[in-house]
């Protein structure tokens, strides 16, 4: 226990300042936030970006809970929960993580496919490409292992960086309307539901618990890691807001100062063919690229992170001792490659359907609790739960922070299932 108590001291350096925390962030970094912040700026400007820097915040602060949370106690925050908590937490994030599952592999495929399309300009359908990604993702998660997925993701990450910024420059344009946009929060009238989208969007959602996996693979444990990853994921959430901003940005330059009207359901495709109209074809290239390598990295992450769950979930309910249940956390084990089997082959169907609407649904109404749960259950993690480790337990500006998280989660969660039924 000595290694899990104390640990030992990481330090920063080329090699690893894309760590885990940044995998996590380009896993949150998907179709889905991009296309919010697109239709933000395309909507309303440039007086959007305090909300996705409060996102991105938001973010960090929860997944630092997490991460401190697995340093103190050596477990993961599921094992945290079936400890500690009553049994129908566990069938609420069983049942969470199995429909989330099912449609977020369906729109992480869909996804890749629309990106493909986009930058091969149709001469891939989406719906091939959709298939063609699940397959070489999950292929590629299951030959490589952890470290083969880690060299991936450090490229596709480059490419989504380099690609995005790089159209964010091209476009640049409106210095004090950004430094306005950043500084003086603003809510134009109309404009509540597409800050809601940017706050609760940006960063992903049950994909923040990847981080206690890979924590584990990287072997970062014990106090002694606790800057490390402090400084780990402010980097992450400071480039997931730097990435939305850029998107925003271009939006901004190439259809609300434009006066051109964005429709959500082509965002991508507009946003392209916008691009190269205001600055050359190497602006639309740049964004295509970049947009690709979002969806690309992101669907690798959840092919990859996601099945640690399920065979977490497994040892646990099999109430195996930790020992074992270590075990059946690794990349190798039959509960791991079972799941990822199954991510793998479920969009398949799904690629030449549209979803259900009884899935939408149900996921929407399940999934939307997911935030306000995770807050409060780190209020009473990292509050009342004994631990005999150096790292210390919630602050009260952590506890107030979190207090916001919950409280702020819950009102974007009652809006979904408002309009969902409505």
């Amino acid at each position: 226990m000595a290694e899990t108590t104390t640990g030992t001291a990481r330090k920063f350096g080329l090699a690893t300042l894309i760590g885990p925390g940044m995998m996590v962030a380009a896993t949150g970094v998907g179709a889905g936030d991009l296309t919010a912040a697109t239709v933000g700026g395309a909507t309303f400007g440039l007086v959007l970006i305090w909300a996705i820097v409060v996102g991105a915040f938001f973010k960090f602060v929860l997944n630092e809970g997490l991460a401190r949370w697995q340093l103190a106690t050596d477990k993961t925050i599921l094992e945290g929960w079936a400890e500690y908590l009553p049994r129908w937490v566990q069938i609420y994030f069983g049942a969470y993580l199995l429909l989330w599952t099912v449609a977020v592999s369906v729109a992480m495929a869909n996804a890749c496919g629309l990106g493909i399309s986009n930058l091969t300009g149709g001469a891939i359908p989406t719906s091939w490409g959709a298939v063609i990604h699940s397959l070489l993702g999950g292929a590629l998660v299951w030959i490589g292992g952890f470290r083969g997925f880690e060299k991936l993701m450090r490229a596709l990450i480059g490419i989504m960086v380099v690609g995005i910024v790089a159209c964010a420059v091209l476009t640049f344009q409106n210095f004090s309307g950004v430094v306005s946009g950043l500084f003086i929060p603003t809510i134009p009238t109309g404009s509540t539901t597409s800050h809601l989208s940017l706050i609760g969007g940006v960063g992903g959602t049950i994909t923040v618990i990847n981080y206690n996996y890979w924590m584990r693979e990287e072997k970062i444990t014990g106090a002694g890691s606790l800057r490390y990853v402090r400084i780990d994921l402010l980097i992450a959430y400071t480039m997931t807001a730097v990435l939305a901003i850029a998107v925003l940005m271009m939006a901004n330059r190439a259809f609300f100062i434009s006066g051109v009207e964005l429709n959500s359901a082509t965002a991508v495709t507009q946003m392209a063919a916008m691009l190269g109209a205001t600055v050359g074809g190497l602006g639309s290239l740049a964004y295509s690229i970049g947009f690709w390598g979002a969806t690309a990295s992101s669907l690798l992450g959840v092919w990859q992170g996601v099945p640690y769950m399920f065979a977490d979930i497994y040892g646990i309910v099999r109430k195996y001792p930790k020992n074992v249940r270590d075990q059946l956390k690794q990349v190798n084990s039959t509960p791991y490659r079972i799941a990822l089997a199954a991510m793998t082959l479920i969009p398949i169907p799904f690629a030449f359907l549209n979803r259900p609407l009884l899935l939408l649904i149900t996921y929407t109404v399940v999934g939307s609790f997911f935030f306000p749960f995770l807050a409060a259950t780190l209020l009473y993690l990292n509050n009342r739960i004994a631990w005999e480790s150096p790292v210390k337990k919630n602050s009260w500006i952590t506890n107030v922070l979190l207090v916001m998280v919950l409280v702020f989660f819950a009102v974007i969660a009652v809006r979904d299932v408002v309009n969902t039924f409505s």
